[in-house]
Formats: C-alpha cells, sequence, structure tokens
C-alpha cells in the first residue's frame, strides 16, 4: 500500500456515509451535530500508526545453492527443509552465517536481528541440516519399519476400541532419542512455532522426500504442555481421555481434508491441526515411550518435567 494516509481517509469517508445511510435523522440540526461529532479526532477511527522496517541484506543464495555450499553430509537440508521458504526465496544474510557458523565453524550463535527477520529460520536450518544428516544413517533394514505399521495403529477408533492403547512408534527400529529442544517462555509461541514444524516436517512434499529417501521414517516432533493430552500415569480412564482426544483430532482433520476440497486457496489452515499419520507426537505417554526428534515446550514445563520420574525416559 503506497498512499497509507490517503487510504485511510478514504475508508473513514466511507463509514461516514454508511452511518448517515444506514442511521438517518430527520432533523437536519441533529445530523450536523452528528457530523461535528464523527469529524472529531479518534471519534470514529484512530489515525494510522506508520512502523518503518530495515531492509535486511539477502545471501544471494536460495535454500537449494545455500544447501549445496554446505558441507556433503548436510546437503539433503534442501529437500528436508523445503516447505520452509517460499519457492526461489534468497535467504537472508545472517541465515546463511548462522548455517556455517554452526555446522561449518562448529559455534554456538546468538542472533539478535528485529522482528520479521527471520530468527526462527536462523536455528530452523542447522537444526534441519543436522537431521537430515543423522537420517540418512540410520540403518537401512529398520526403513521398512514405518509402513509396517500393528493392525490395531489407530487404536481410538471403535473398531479397535477392544484391543488396547498402542504405542506411537514402538514398531519403528531406527534410533529414537530426544536431538532438540525448543524452548519459549509462552504457550502461545509455542502452539506458532508447532505449526511452522507442522508446515515443514510433515507437508506432503516432505512426506513423500522421507518416505522415498528414508524408507517413510519420519522426523518426529512434539508439543508438551500443558495442552498435551494426557498427564500422569496411564489409567483406564485417563487412557479413554486420550481415546476422545484422538478421536476429536482425527474428525477434525477429516473435515478440514474436505473443506480444502472445495476451498483449496486455503490450505494453511492445515497448520492449525495435527495429522495423525505424520511426525507429530500424539500423547504425553507417546513421548515418554519413544521420545521426539524435536521437542517444543516452555520453561515452565521443562522445570517440571527435569523434576518429575515419569519423564525420565524423555532425557
Amino acid at each position: 500500500m503506497h498512499d497509507l494516509v490517503g487510504a485511510y481517509e478514504r475508508l473513514e469517508q466511507i463509514y461516514r456515509y454508511y452511518i448517515k445511510s444506514a442511521f438517518p435523522l430527520r432533523h437536519r440540526a441533529l445530523s450536523e451535530e452528528r457530523d461535528e461529532l464523527l469529524n472529531q479526532h479518534a471519534v470514529l477511527s484512530q489515525p494510522p500508526l506508520l512502523e518503518t522496517l530495515p531492509v535486511y541484506l539477502s545471501s544471494g543464495r536460495n535454500l537449494e545453492r545455500a544447501a549445496n555450499e554446505l558441507p556433503e553430509d548436510y546437503r539433503d537440508l534442501q529437500h528436508l527443509a523445503q516447505t520452509l521458504f517460499d519457492p526461489g526465496v534468497e535467504i537472508y544474510e545472517h541465515q546463511w552465517r548462522s548455517l556455517t557458523e554452526v555446522l561449518r565453524n562448529k559455534r554456538d550463535i546468538v542472533v539478535t536481528t528485529g522482528t520479521g527477520s527471520g530468527k526462527t529460520e536462523c536455528f530452523l536450518l542447522p537444526l534441519l541440516a543436522q537431521l537430515a544428516y543423522e537420517s540418512s544413517t540410520w540403518d537401512a533394514r529398520a526403513w521398512d519399519a514405518p509402513l509396517s505399521c500393528p493392525d490395531n495403529y489407530h487404536w481410538w477408533d471403535s473398531y479397535h476400541n477392544a484391543k488396547g492403547r498402542v504405542s506411537q512408534w514402538s514398531h519403528v527400529k531406527r534410533p529414537s532419542a530426544l536431538r532438540a529442544i525448543i524452548l519459549y517462555p509462552l504457550n502461545a509461541l509455542v502452539e506458532d512455532q508447532l505449526r511452522r514444524l507442522r508446515s515443514t516436517l510433515d507437508s506432503d512434499a516432505v512426506h513423500y522426500w522421507l518416505g522415498k529417501e528414508r524408507g517413510g521414517n519420519f522426523i518426529t516432533f512434539g508439543r508438551y504442555t500443558s495442552l498435551t493430552p494426557v498427564s500422569g500415569p496411564e489409567t483406564d480412564p485417563s487412557r479413554s481421555r486420550l481415546r476422545s482426544a484422538l478421536r476429536e483430532a482425527e474428525e477434525q482433520q477429516k473435515e478440514l481434508l474436505k473443506a480444502l476440497r472445495q476451498y483449496p486457496s486455503m490450505d494453511i489452515a492445515k497448520d492449525y491441526f495435527p495429522r495423525l499419520d505424520g511426525g507429530e507426537m500424539w500423547s504425553r505417554w507417546d513421548m515418554q515411550e519413544t521420545p521426539p526428534d524435536i521437542l517444543i515446550t516452555n520453561y515452565s514445563m521443562l522445570n517440571i518435567m527435569l523434576m518429575r520420574s515419569i519423564e525420565n525416559s524423555i532425557f
């Protein structure tokens, strides 16, 4: 928008016309008095606030070129992170420096750029590059395991209801371990990061690549906060609560896919719901049994987890 002030003034005038036409006054004096009130500062609207943002220096590299300039072990980053950026977008210079400092120089980094500068990508890119490399070293004989799920894998549906809970990744033979913790002070920021990981690691394109090059082994990730089902030890009542939560998630996914067939341009909505057929962990119990590659939580929850024996297996 190039004419910020003009656009604001036109919108405000449209609202004045709407008020006059929708709520006409019989007496001219009253109408003029109302016009005077509406013309006063900040009665009908607040004046626009203009925030300037710096132009961040581009590295001149898109994701594919950046990955090909990394050490050979990390070049599959271009496939695992293919949906992290829009096609053809060049990464910023500070994002490229984050990659090289972590992967080439083996150094820790602190990123202190402004809002909208892509700080999240500064730590996601080295993390995904490491996961792309490590996943290539997993025993090839175990790669078929994710494609051979137990018959009662979807244990929460009515058909498998009587057979009890099935651990999400108990059938997978590749090494399960906590490889990264993404830590935020607020649950709202945790949820935002969860959407980023869904759009990246649980996208159709990345699923296809993992199926072709990693035998169907997903990169697993999980949110561990008060919103994660189900707290406490596994009992019949808590198992019933988890069954209800997974049924609801499955129904939401079906409704979402149905809506997207009608409105395909709204595919961003997929990032707001978990995929039960992807790498996102289903529950606390599943994460305790097979720790996710990436754990997303907040300071308070991490503090509690480190003091409770029930979460010892995660660490």
